[in-house]
């Protein structure tokens, strides 16, 4: 387009004015295919510089990138190898410490009946809560209401049978799945806050369970006799582990009325998890 421009304009003005003075020749030709030859060069080897310079830009950006992401899976396999260790390690530990509770059992069975079977009721619910750390996101609900039982039961070992308490799983399906240590959480902050002395209200612990619904309630006496109160850390992370596993179809509210602190887990078409 430079040429024939060029072209156009050079002889309009030999034609039609005195402006050039030389005749349209070939060397004239020449001339104007040398000019924008030389122009096409430069403007194609400026182009191909840019071309360049943007490639070897974006090549630099995909190489940090790549050493980014080689050093991030270094980084977690690092971590991996630190957590593997770690998990190793604890496998030990929880032996050693079944294998004492087992010894100090049988020794004390014969002498001590009542100090072997609150032996033998914590050696259960550890067990539990290392199987339940390793079953995966959810457990079956009726083996954790099992190891309630044993809490409760250790509880009363420790206070001579006189905390009055009514945990009703009788409606809870063998087959209802659940997140794990939700349920003992619950029942331990009863423990640690409730009053359970007053047989007239006893505290409650109830699962019911069907093809749709799943309920957990409890229902405790405030203890108002306790010097601190608790601060909430235990149900905001009840809380936020069934927000992130269930979302909107559960609810959870926990509450006070008529001296009664009262929490209610209710899981809407549970069978879908």
């Amino acid at each position: 387009m430079f040429v024939l421009i060029l072209l156009i304009i050079d002889s309009l003005l030999i034609r039609y004015t005195d402006f050039i003075e030389f005749t349209l020749n070939i060397q004239f030709y020449y001339r104007i295919a040398y000019r924008g030859s030389f122009f096409i060069g430069i403007g194609t080897g400026y182009y191909y510089l840019l071309t360049f310079l943007k490639q070897k830009e974006i090549t630099e950006e995909s190489e940090r990138k790549h050493l980014s992401s080689i050093i991030a899976h270094q980084e977690t396999q690092n971590e991996l190898n630190i957590t593997v260790n770690a998990y190793l390690k604890a496998q030990i530990n929880p032996h050693f410490l079944f294998n004492t509770l087992n010894f100090i059992y049988n020794n004390a069975r014969k002498t001590a009946p009542a100090a072997a079977e609150a032996i033998m009721t914590l050696s259960d619910m550890m067990r539990y809560a290392i199987k339940a750390q390793d079953a995966g996101e959810f457990i079956y609900l009726l083996s954790e209401a099992e190891q309630v039982d044993n809490l409760i039961r250790l509880h009363q070992l420790r206070q001579n049978d006189q905390l009055y308490i009514k945990f009703d799983y009788s409606e809870c399906g063998g087959e209802t799945k659940f997140i794990p240590l939700i349920l003992m959480t619950l029942v331990e902050n009863i423990f640690k806050h409730g009053n359970l002395s007053k047989e007239s209200k006893p505290a409650e612990i109830m699962i019911r369970s069907d093809d749709n619904v799943l309920e957990i309630h409890t229902a405790n006496l405030v203890n108002e006799n306790q010097n601190s109160t608790s601060d909430g850390i235990g149900l905001e992370n009840i809380s936020k582990r069934l927000n992130i596993t269930y979302g909107e179809r559960v609810k959870f509210d926990y509450f006070i009325e008529d001296n009664l602190f009262k929490v209610r887990i209710l899981l809407q078409n549970k069978n879908s998890v």
